[in-house]
């Protein structure tokens, strides 16, 4: 449906008219109406000062403090947060500096170890050494006792053929005690 120009500007003054509700009839208006207006006005300014003073006094004092009291908390929570956040940077700092103090110690162990390990191991070579050399000095005390035990039998020995011998050739008895004297020095002579 298409309206004319006309048409359409009566029904834009008649919606407007009636969206103005009362304030549309002002210019036909009589004085008791004005009054009636007034009231109607003055009513709703009274209503509407009634309605800002208990919402004041009843509503936003309340409404205030529970707000601040939030805003209170909330703050009190960003403070303990930044707080436990740097108590937290703090000990992973502690604890870093402990890690690098436990390296060291770890290490200062295992060099002190090594250590102890070298020096008792060069302690138990030159034992072993010692022994050796003890062991070798002994047998070679052995060895020279061993030696000097064979050259006495040796010289018991010819000593005894000897004085057989010479008993046999000279068929007399001969001093013995005279006779080792001499063979001994002939044997000292003889080395």
């Amino acid at each position: 449906m298409i309206l004319s120009i006309n048409d359409a500007i009566d029904e834009i003054v008649s919606t407007v008219t009636d969206a103005l509700g009362p304030l549309a009839n002002l210019t036909t208006a009589t004085a008791a109406d004005w009054l009636g207006y007034l009231a109607e006005i003055g009513i709703q300014l009274v209503s509407t000062i009634i309605l800002f003073l208990a919402v004041r006094f009843f509503l936003w004092k309340p409404i205030t403090k529970i707000l601040e009291e939030r805003r209170d908390a909330i703050d009190k929570e960003l403070t303990e947060a930044q707080a436990a956040k740097e108590n937290s940077i703090q000990i992973e700092q502690e604890l870093l500096t402990e890690r690098e103090k436990a390296k060291a110690e770890i290490k200062a162990l295992i060099s002190k170890a090594e250590h102890d390990a070298n020096i008792q191991r060069e302690a138990i070579i030159n034992d072993a050494k010692a022994e050796a050399k003890r062991r070798l000095d002994n047998l070679e005390n052995e060895l020279i006792q061993e030696k000097a035990n064979m050259e006495a039998d040796i010289k018991k020995e010819i000593v005894d053929i000897a004085f057989e011998a010479a008993e046999k050739i000279v068929a007399k008895e001969i001093d013995r005690e005279k006779y080792m004297d001499f063979i001994n020095d002939f044997l000292e002579e003889a080395k």
